[in-house]
């Protein structure tokens, strides 16, 4: 047998064999739960032909009005196939082995992965048990032995933001020491700062940003950088022949013309999430301070977490598995979803209590 490389041959993935989740009220993986509109449906469905499908997919209309339309010059974005791969592109530019990372977790599994897979050194800063988060640390931490330091704002799985200034102060002392500063804006459309207002006074930012979470198009796989126009060009040498198909192309543009289907979202979210940790912190459970479109609750604090989520499965409602990091176990991560779903979540999690409670002073 033909062996990969060392190390690919050391990377450990684990396959994913879980049952569908299509049909379902899925509040496990931060993606949209809140439907379309039938008329944003029926407009795709009518641009939709069969030479969409047939044909390479043509980028650049789309490269010029986006750009337009976020207020950021074309020179500086460039499409991917999925913050993954935009994250791995940056890792194809950038790093070489050997080379030292500066994370944070919990955080976005692929920066980790895509570490082991480019061979660099890894240095850690985790939230602490109660989900608080040293940035002033973390800060500190970064020095001239690194090549790159991630921070993501608003954390992917806690939910959190940093104050921009902090941030700000990070990206400064990444430049100052030749670092290159990779900031994950993947919920940056749920509240009000980004980094890419700093985007001219620090050339070593790259800011990664996804169409999965407020353009709600998880299923279409796109994301794009923004940077300073010289690092979109060596990073647009390592991307693939098509950086967007047709019809991640197709939603976004329609997407532009439904500008109402975005802010409705966002609004409906932030509802949402206020009904969430309202609900939950009245049952008992602490929540995160997230400003995005989920939480993490701590389950695990007056109940077995894993068993909640298998509760919740049985009446079709996902919710993620605890948390991996041993001191972060209690800590499960709930998406929010339409006020009807969160309100049968809710019901069926006090059903749980209720019994879980009972069953417990009964067995004294």
């Amino acid at each position: 047998m033909i062996q990969p490389k060392e190390a690919i041959n050391n990377l450990i993935r684990t396959a994913e064999k879980e049952p569908s989740r299509l049909h379902k009220y899925r509040m496990d993986r931060n993606e949209r739960t809140h439907p379309f509109s039938e008329s944003f449906m029926n407009y795709i469905r009518k641009k939709l032909t069969g030479e969409i499908i047939m044909t390479y997919s043509e980028i650049e209309p789309l490269y010029e009005r986006f750009s337009k339309w976020l207020g950021v010059d074309r020179n500086r974005i460039l499409f991917h196939s999925g913050s993954d791969l935009a994250i791995k592109a940056v890792f194809e530019t950038y790093i070489r082995p050997k080379d030292r990372i500066l994370l944070h977790l919990p955080g976005y599994a692929m920066y980790k992965v895509y570490a082991q897979m480019f061979q660099a050194q890894v240095d850690v800063l985790e939230y602490d048990s109660d989900l608080r988060f040293n940035l002033d640390q973390f800060i500190d931490a970064l020095n001239e032995k690194h090549r790159m330091v991630v921070i993501e704002n608003p954390n992917g799985f806690v939910g959190n933001k940093h104050p921009i200034k902090k941030i700000e102060e990070l990206i400064e002392k990444a430049h100052r020491l030749g670092v290159i500063a990779l900031v994950d804006e993947a919920y940056f459309h749920f509240i009000d700062d980004t980094t890419v207002d700093f985007l001219d006074s620090f050339d070593n930012l790259i800011v990664v940003r996804t169409f999965s979470k407020a353009f709600g198009l998880a299923g279409l796989r796109a994301a794009y950088l923004v940077s300073l126009p010289k690092n979109i060009q060596f990073l647009y040498r390592v991307k693939p022949m098509h950086e967007l198909n047709s019809m991640a192309v197709l939603a976004i543009s329609a997407l532009l013309d439904y500008e109402d289907e975005i802010r409705r979202f966002i609004e409906e979210t932030k509802e949402s999430l206020h009904y969430l940790k309202t609900s939950l912190n009245k049952l008992g459970i602490a929540t995160s301070d997230s400003c995005t479109n989920f939480l993490a609750a701590r389950f695990g604090a007056i109940v077995d977490g894993a068993e909640v989520v298998k509760y919740l499965q049985k009446a079709n409602i996902l919710i993620r598995r605890p948390f991996r990091e041993k001191h972060l176990k209690e800590w499960l991560r709930v998406g929010t979803a339409p006020l009807e779903v969160e309100k049968l979540m809710i019901k069926e999690l006090e059903k749980y209590l209720k019994f879980h409670f009972t069953s417990k002073k009964a067995n004294r």
